[in-house]
């Protein structure tokens, strides 16, 4: 029966061990398996039990005699380590041992909690024994080449070291070089390592490739790192990570307007749509700004980068101001102070309901001119804070501001109120209106009606 040998030498060595609370450590095989090798055992008389104590008897030494216990570990394949859980020298992964790396992954990776003397204790404890697999596998992976996932297991695999040990190892060397090491899965980079994706490395591992990704030898790459992480930094996934953060905090319209410079259009497309943060940074944002790769960057490189990031940060807040100017512009006015002033003087003669509205928030000067702006463009517009436009949206505003002025400028006119800083052209025109005959104003009414 299969580890039949090991339980009985185990048992040889301590008739109580099964008593003990780390029995299943001790004999690396699962609390079931156990109880089938104790009855399997005691019914073919290999053991006997007296005052619970379990003993070897003469037909078990016997078997152990025709079946001794080999180590795992031999001259043809020196790399395998010496470990106890039977589970992990297995060619092919059992069940029992696919569960308990899924567990150990979700303790390493996620922090859940790990069952003391439980198998993914076990693995636990036995990773600590493959020092010098370890060390080999952290090397080769670590070596700054994009590396398959499939390559390394076939390699170790034909050096005699089970898939279910790679796994772990691997899973190690992942967690303790997770900020350095940029993870595929189908050509695709992955931004996070989490336990559901370690279990598909286990089952595709064909679909996985990992590279290392601190570079040395790219000095600006630091320069980079100032100016996206505030601190100095070589390594790319960092950066990347920190450019993605900045992204990700950007406004819809930021991520929608088209009203932006050619470079930082071209830097935000490049961005959403990357697949590799080498790749991002090595040729693809160095194209951006007119050069071939990151060795080629300068001053100036380094400069066009920040204004772009720059731009990007500060376009809702360009919408903002040129939203306002268009208020002004529009009202034919210089300040808040001044628009308010008259609205305030026609308010008795505003019927537009829309008018009515637009009055209240005009003459609310006690908040500041960003809060002011958006109550009056998320007002004109029907529509979305301005946040979250995009450039349709602001056309439509344009349009919706438009009409709004010329109606309260026909109400300006009915009444009579005085009309602050016309224009020269405007003035120009009223003037010579004023000579017009009778029926040429009429004509020249009718012309602007038909204009309207």
């Amino acid at each position: 029966m299969l580890y039949l040998n090991k339980f009985l030498t185990e048992i040889k060595k301590n008739s109580n061990l099964l008593k003990s609370k780390d029995y299943i450590l001790k004999l690396g095989i699962s609390s079931t398996q156990i109880k089938e090798l104790k009855k399997y055992a005691l019914e073919n008389q290999f053991i006997k039990s007296e005052k619970a104590e379990l003993t070897v008897t003469a037909l078990g030494e016997q078997y152990l005699l025709s079946n001794p216990l080999k180590s795992w570990k031999s001259k043809e394949f020196p790399l395998r380590p010496y470990i106890n859980l039977e589970y992990l020298k297995d060619e092919k992964t059992p069940a029992i041992l696919t569960k308990a790396i899924r567990n150990l992954s979700k303790h390493l990776i996620d922090g859940n909690e790990l069952k003391q003397y439980s198998i993914e204790d076990l693995l636990c404890k036995e990773l600590k024994k493959c020092h010098k697999l370890y060390s080999m596998i952290e090397t080769e992976i670590l070596n700054g080449n994009r590396i398959s996932l499939n390559d390394v297991y076939a390699k170790y695999i034909s050096l005699g070291i089970t898939k279910s040990l790679i796994a772990i190892i691997i899973l190690q060397v992942l967690l303790n070089n997770k900020d350095v090491l940029a993870i595929y899965e189908k050509t695709q980079f992955q931004l996070n390592f989490n336990h559901l994706m370690f279990d598909r490395m286990i089952a595709c591992p064909e679909n996985f490739e990992i590279q290392k990704t601190e570079i040395d030898d790219i000095y600006i790459l630091k320069d980079i790192s100032k100016i996206i992480l505030n601190k100095s930094s070589n390594n790319i996934l960092e950066i990347t990570k920190g450019l993605y953060s900045t992204i990700k905090k950007l406004d819809k319209y930021t991520m929608n307007t088209e009203k932006l410079s050619k470079n930082t259009l071209r830097f935000r497309t490049i961005v959403l749509n990357a697949k590799d943060p080498i790749s991002l940074f090595q040729r693809d944002i160095p194209k951006v700004f007119g050069i071939n790769t990151l060795k080629d960057g300068d001053r100036k490189f380094l400069n066009d980068l920040k204004i772009t990031l720059n731009e990007l940060k500060n376009s809702t807040e360009e919408l903002l101001k040129e939203l306002k100017e268009y208020i002004f512009e529009t009202f034919n006015v210089k300040t808040r102070n001044e628009l308010s002033e008259r609205f305030i003087a026609i308010k008795d003669y505003i019927g537009e309901q829309d008018l009515k509205i637009l009055y209240n928030t005009i003459t609310e000067l006690n908040v500041n001119d960003e809060l002011w702006i958006n109550r009056i463009a998320t007002f004109i517009n029907k529509s979305r804070v301005p946040k979250d436009w995009n450039d349709k949206d602001y056309i439509d505003f344009k349009i919706k501001a438009k009409e709004l002025a010329l109606i309260f400028s026909i109400i300006e006119a009915t009444i009579g109120t005085k009309n602050y800083n016309s224009s020269k052209n405007y003035n120009s025109l009223i003037k010579n209106f004023t000579k017009f005959s009778k029926p040429e104003k009429l004509t020249f009414l009718r012309e602007v009606l038909n204009l309207i």
